[in-house]
C-alpha cells in the first residue's frame, strides 16, 4: 500500500540539509567508465535525470529571486554544445577546452522507452543502477545549477530566451559554477524546493559530475529528448513554478493519480500473494459482484430425509455385513483352535505310523485281488452258462410246442388225420403238463384260472437234476476262493473298518484321497463272489438280506454321520454305487439271456428289484443298459411268443373243439404279456409303455380277436380283463371328455357290444361295457349310450 508524501516534507531545516549536502559532497568519487566510448544505460538515465531536475531548478529561479543568477552570461540562448567541464577544487583555477568530437564519438542512438512495470521503474530508484555506486548518487546531489539550466535550454531549442539567458559566446567558468552551487543551497535552506527522491538527486549529481569529467569525444549527444518517468512528470506538477503550488486538494488529487497508475502497473504483473494483498487493502479497489452460472435447486425437508434415510440403510447394510464377517471369523477361529488342539494332543508318529499301515493294507488287499479275481469271474461266467441254458431249453420247448400244436391243428382243420404215433405222444405231454399247471392255482385257491395265464417252466427230470447238480459244483468252487486269504482282506466288515478309522481320525485326507469313489471298485470282486449264486428272477434270497449290503449301509449311515453334519457326503452313495457298478450289469445279463416277459412270477420280482434298488442317475452306463436290455427282450418276446390263429367261426363255435381251445389260450396268453408289460409303468418312459402295449399288442393282436367273436359274457370278461391291466395314471392327465387316440379303436367296440348286448337283452352286460367305457375316460361315447338305453352312471 502506497503512502501519501508527507506534506512537512517541504518545510526542513537549513541547516540540516547543508550538513546533508557537505556529507554528500565529500563521499563523491570519479564513476566509472565502461568499455566503449559511449555511457552505459545507466549513465545516460541519469543524465537524463539530471536535466530534468535543471528544467526544475530553472524554474525554481524564475520565481525565486533569490535564486537569480548573478552572472546573465551563463546563460545560452541557442543549443547546448557538447562541453567537457572538469571540476576542480575551491581555490584552485579551473580551465576548459572545447574539442570537436570525432566521427566515430557521436553515437545516433534515440533512448528507448522505459518500461512501463512500475517494478522495472522502482527497481533502479530503489537498488541503483548496476554501473553506478554509492558515490555517484552522492555526487548527483551536488550537480551544478548551472548545468542543469543549461540542459533546460538545451531541451527546449524552439523556444525563446528567457530574460535570464545570456548570449551564446558565453561560457560559465568556474566561479559561475560554484556560486550557482552556493544559490542552490540556500534555496534549499529557504525550504522553497525539495526533491522526491533524494536517491534520484543524488544519481543526477554524481552523473552530471561524471559528464564534467569525460572529454568532448567520450560525451554522447542526444538528438531526442528522453521520456520523462512518471515520478518526473509528477515533480512538474508539483514544482513551486505551478500556480497551484500551496493548494492541498490538488496536491492529493496527483497523489491519488500516481497511486492509481501504481496500481494499475502492479495489476498487470502476475498475481502474487503480495499484488492480491495489495489490491484487496486498495482504497481504490472496488469488488463488484460476480453473478453464479450456475443454478441449484433448493434443498428441502423432504430432500434431506430421503438422503439420511438411504444414508442410514447404507450404514446399515454395511454393519450387517460387518456382523456377518465377525461372525464368520469367530467360526473360522473356533474351528482354527480346535484343529490346532487337535494337532497337538494328536502325535505325529501315531499319525505317521496309521498312515503306514494304511498303506502296507490297501497294497496287500489290491494284491490279494488281482490273484483271486481271474478265479471269480470265471466261475460267475460259468453259473450264467448253466442259467441260460435252462431259460433257452425252456423257451425252444415252448416254441416247438406251439409250432407243432398249431401245424397238427391246421390239418384238422383240413379234415386230415394225425396217424404219427410220435405226434400223438407229444400231444398227450402238452395236455399232462397243462393238467399239472391247473391243478397248482385250484391247490392255492385260484378259481378263476385260465389256460394260458400259467408259464411252462416245467423241466423233465433228467434235465432238471442235472441243472441243479451243475449249480452245486459252481458253488462249491466258490467257498476255497478266500481260504487262504486272512479275514481281514476278504471279509467286507473287516475292510470298512479300516476306511471307518481313517474316516474318524482324518477325516480331512480321507476325503481329500476320494475314498468314497474307490471303495465301490475296491469291493465289487468280493460282492460279484457273493452274488454268484443270485438270480433275482427266482425266489431267493433278497438283496437287502445279504451281509455285505448290511455292512455298506452300516458304513454309509453310521452314527457319527449326524454329528459330522455333513450334507451330500459322498459315502451315503457308497451303497448306490456298489449296486451300480456291480450288481446292474449282472441284472442286465440275466434280463437279456434268462428272463423270460412270458412269466408274471419273473416279471414281478424283476420289477420290484428295479424299483427298489435302481435309484442312481438315469444317464449312467449302468442303468441305461439295463433299460435297454428291458426294451429288447420285451419287443423279441411280442415278435416271436405272440401267436393267435383265426378259424373258422363253425370251428369256433363248438367251445370243446382242439382250435377254440387253442386260440383261448394264445389270446389269454397275449393277454398276461400285455399285464407284464404294464407292471414296468413307472419305471420305463409312458411313451414306449404306450408302443409296447396298445399299438403293437392291443390292436395288432388282441383287438383282432374281440372283433371276431361273438357277443357274449365272455367277450365282456375279455375287455374287462384288458381295461383292469391299463394303469390309471394314463388317464389323470385327460382334460376332455375324449380317451387316448390308441384306444380309439377299443373304446368303439365296446359301444358296439353294447348295441349287440342290447339285442340279446343282457343288462348287465351292457353296464359292464359302459363302466368300462367310463374307465377309460371315454365320456363322450358312454353318454351316448347312457341317454340312449337308459342305463344308470355307476352300476
Amino acid at each position: 500500500m502506497f503512502k501519501k508524501p508527507n506534506r512537512n516534507l517541504r518545510v526542513r531545516k537549513a541547516a540540516s540539509s547543508e550538513e546533508d549536502e557537505d556529507e554528500d559532497r565529500g563521499r563523491v568519487e570519479r564513476p566509472k567508465r565502461t568499455g566503449g566510448r559511449g555511457l552505459t544505460c545507466g549513465s545516460r538515465k541519469r543524465r537524463e535525470t539530471a536535466a530534468a531536475d535543471s528544467d526544475e531548478q530553472q524554474s525554481e529561479g524564475d520565481e525565486d529571486p533569490g535564486c537569480a543568477d548573478p552572472d546573465p552570461s551563463s546563460r545560452t540562448a541557442g543549443p547546448r554544445s557538447a562541453l567537457s567541464f572538469s571540476t576542480e577544487k575551491e581555490g584552485e583555477d579551473a580551465s576548459f577546452q572545447i574539442r570537436k568530437p570525432t566521427v566515430n564519438a557521436v553515437l545516433f542512438k534515440v533512448q528507448k522507452k522505459k518500461p512501463d512495470n512500475a517494478e522495472e521503474t522502482s527497481k533502479p530508484q530503489e537498488k541503483g543502477l548496476d554501473s553506478s555506486s554509492e558515490s555517484d548518487q552522492n555526487e548527483h546531489r551536488s550537480v551544478d545549477v548551472t548545468e542543469k539550466e543549461g540542459y533546460s535550454s538545451s531541451s527546449s531549442p524552439a523556444s525563446p530566451p528567457s530574460h535570464h539567458s545570456s548570449s551564446a559566446d558565453e561560457i560559465p567558468d568556474a566561479k559561475q559554477i560554484r556560486a550557482a552551487r552556493t544559490r542552490r543551497k540556500l534555496a534549499r535552506a529557504h525550504g522553497d524546493y525539495i526533491s522526491l527522491d533524494v536517491s534520484h538527486e543524488q544519481s543526477e549529481s554524481s552523473q552530471s559530475e561524471s559528464d564534467d569529467e569525460l572529454d568532448d569525444h567520450e560525451k554522447r549527444i542526444k538528438f531526442a529528448p528522453g521520456l520523462k518517468t512518471i515520478k518526473e512528470q509528477m515533480a512538474d506538477e508539483m514544482s513551486p513554478s505551478s500556480e497551484t503550488d500551496n493548494d492541498d486538494e490538488e496536491l492529493d488529487a496527483v497523489q491519488n493519480k500516481w497511486e492509481e497508475q501504481q496500481i494499475r502497473k502492479a495489476i498487470k504483473r502476475p498475481q502474487t500473494i503480495e499484488s492480491v494483498s495489495l489490491r484487496e487493502h486498495s482504497p481504490l479497489h472496488v469488488k463488484k459482484y460476480v453473478e453464479p452460472k450456475f443454478s441449484t435447486s433448493l434443498v428441502t425437508v423432504e430432500d434431506i430425509r430421503k438422503r439420511l434415510t438411504a444414508r442410514i440403510a447404507s450404514i446399515e447394510e454395511v454393519h450387517r455385513a460387518h456382523v456377518l464377517a465377525s461372525e464368520q471369523y469367530s467360526r473360522d477361529l473356533e474351528n482354527a483352535k480346535n484343529t490346532l488342539q487337535k494337532l497337538e494332543t494328536s502325535s505325529g508318529e501315531k499319525s505317521y505310523k496309521f498312515f503306514k499301515e494304511m498303506k502296507i493294507f490297501v497294497e496287500n488287499f489290491v494284491d490279494c485281488l488281482n490273484n483271486k479275481i481271474e478265479e471269480i469271474y470265471q466261475l460267475e461266467s460259468e453259473m450264467s452258462q448253466i442259467l441260460e441254458g435252462r431259460s433257452r431249453t425252456l423257451l425252444k420247448r415252448r416254441q416247438n410246442d406251439l409250432q407243432l400244436e398249431s401245424s397238427i391243428l391246421q390239418k384238422l382243420a383240413g379234415t386230415e388225420n394225425v396217424n404219427d404215433e410220435e405226434t400223438k405222444s407229444r400231444l398227450q405231454e402238452l395236455e399232462l403238463r397243462r393238467k399239472r399247471r391247473r391243478q397248482k392255482p385250484e391247490e392255492c385257491g385260484q378259481k378263476a384260472h385260465r389256460e394260458g395265464m400259467s408259464s411252462d417252466e416245467e423241466l423233465p427230470v433228467d434235465q432238471e437234476s442235472e441243472y441243479k447238480q451243475n449249480r452245486e459244483d459252481v458253488l462249491l468252487l466258490c467257498k476255497p476262493i478266500f481260504e487262504d486269504v486272512h479275514e481281514n482282506f476278504c471279509q467286507i466288515k473287516n475292510i470298512l473298518s479300516k476306511f471307518h478309522e481313517w474316516r474318524e481320525r482324518f477325516p480331512e485326507t480321507y476325503y481329500d484321497a476320494y475314498i468314497s469313489l474307490c471303495i465301490p471298485k475296491l469291493l465289487s470282486p468280493l460282492v460279484r463272489k457273493q452274488l454268484i449264486d443270485w438270480n433275482p428272477l427266482q425266489d431267493t434270497i433278497q438283496l437287502k438280506q445279504m451281509a455285505w449290503y448290511d455292512d455298506l449301509d452300516d458304513f454309509c449311515f453310521s452314527e457319527h454321520d449326524n454329528e459330522n453334519h455333513m450334507e451330500n457326503n459322498p459315502d451315503h452313495k457308497v451303497l448306490s454305487a456298489v449296486i451300480e457298478k456291480t450288481v446292474l450289469p449282472k441284472v442286465s445279463g440275466l434280463v437279456e439271456n434268462v428272463w423270460d416277459p412270458l412269466s408274471s412270477a419273473q416279471t414281478r420280482r424283476l420289477v420290484y428289484f428295479c424299483k427298489t434298488h435302481v435309484l442312481g442317475d438315469e444317464k449312467s452306463k449302468p442303468v441305461q443298459g439295463l433299460v435297454g436290455s428291458l426294451v429288447s427282450r420285451l419287443n423279441k418276446a411280442i415278435e416271436d411268443d405272440v401267436f393267435i390263429p383265426l378259424y373258422p367261426k363253425r370251428l369256433l363255435e363248438d367251445r370243446n373243439s382242439p382250435q377254440s381251445k387253442f386260440q383261448e389260450r394264445q389270446f389269454w396268453s397275449a393277454v398276461k404279456l400285455l399285464g407284464n408289460v404294464l407292471l414296468w409303468d413307472g419305471f420305463l418312459q409312458e411313451d414306449l409303455l404306450l408302443e409296447l402295449s396298445l399299438d403293437k399288442l392291443l390292436n395288432r393282436y388282441l383287438l383282432l380277436v374281440l372283433l371276431n367273436a361273438e357277443p357274449n359274457c365272455e367277450l365282456v370278461n375279455k375287455c374287462s380283463k384288458i381295461v383292469e391291466h391299463l394303469p390309471q395314471s394314463w388317464f389323470k392327465g385327460l382334460c376332455s371328455d375324449v380317451t387316448l387316440p390308441r384306444l380309439a379303436n377299443f373304446s368303439k367296440h365296446l359301444v358296439n357290444c353294447v348295441h349287440a348286448l342290447h339285442k340279446l337283452n343282457d343288462r348287465k352286460g351292457m353296464e359292464n361295457l359302459v363302466s368300462l367305457l367310463v374307465k377309460i375316460k371315454a365320456q363322450n361315447l358312454a353318454e351316448d349310450v347312457i341317454a340312449q338305453y337308459g342305463i344308470k352312471r355307476g352300476t
